[in-house]
């Protein structure tokens, strides 16, 4: 007999997991469960109801009598049982909290997803419903598009010394550009304008792609970065607060070196 396909091994883990979820369920209600009955409730064939309660039983988690049929949990399948029944409701009222979801709806999400949810992700989960706990995060390539929509918005930046931390470092270019710039959005494209001080020369700006270095485009004194090239760290409170990039300037239109990066930080209001 060949392997298992992966897909049909993650059924049959759900399946034991909802059985074992259900178990529990009524458990707690004071009731019991025979095979026969699971099989009908869930639609099941009794072939396939057995192989779930022999992997549960071979697991330690079940126990059978032999009169009656019911199914009873060991004390091991109750904590198994107790976990998939925490996930479930905790993800259910994760659900109808951030989307507004009615509980059957939630339920049925949470059915999906319990199965498969890391336990770093359940943690985090957990720690929203009981402390209002959230994080900011760092991403890259982000749409702002999707973000924000079309449109133009005003910005703060300031050119600093790559890899200089605590305290940063300004870059002498920094004194050449306007400290205000503008976020420009469309859909499909958008853009961060750096511009420059009247009567300076801040020479060329470059950005990085995967295949190497690009001549940022000019208008009269106003340079355009891509907004996919940045890293943005978004705030629990705004959708984006920060975005970083690596840029380069020289003097002239020349492939630019080492000497010639600096680290462009932006902050949008």
């Amino acid at each position: 007999m060949g392997r298992r396909k992966a897909s049909e091994v993650d059924n049959q883990k759900e399946k034991r997991e909802d059985l074992l979820e259900h178990l529990y369920q009524i458990y707690r209600q004071g009731e019991e469960l025979t095979v026969a009955e699971y099989a009908t409730e869930k639609g099941f064939s009794m072939r396939e109801t057995n192989a779930l309660v022999r992997e549960l039983k071979l697991s330690g988690y079940v126990e059978e009598e032999k009169k009656t049929g019911r199914l009873i949990l060991t004390e091991l399948g109750k904590m198994e049982g107790m976990d998939c029944l925490e996930r479930h409701e905790k993800l259910t009222q994760f659900f109808q909290m951030v989307s507004g979801m009615e509980q059957e709806e939630a339920q049925e999400d949470a059915c999906r997803i319990e199965h498969v949810i890391s336990q770093k992700a359940l943690e985090g989960i957990d720690g929203f419903l009981k402390y209002g706990d959230v994080y900011d995060r760092s991403y890259k390539g982000m749409d702002m598009y999707n973000v924000f929509g079309e449109g133009t918005f005003e910005i703060l930046l300031g050119i600093y010394q790559p890899e200089r931390r605590n305290p940063r470092l300004l870059a002498g270019e920094d004194e050449k550009f306007q400290s205000k710039g503008i976020l420009k959005i469309e859909k499909g494209i958008s853009w961060f304008v750096l511009k420059a001080k009247e009567d300076m020369d801040p020479g060329v700006i470059w950005y990085r792609r995967s295949t190497g270095w690009v001549q940022a485009k000019k208008e009269e004194n106003a340079f355009y970065l891509p907004t996919d090239i940045f890293s943005y760290m978004k705030n629990v409170k705004v959708p984006v607060t920060e975005a970083e990039a690596l840029i380069a300037i020289t003097p002239f239109e020349q492939e630019p070196v080492t000497i010639d990066c600096r680290e462009v930080n932006i902050h949008i209001w």
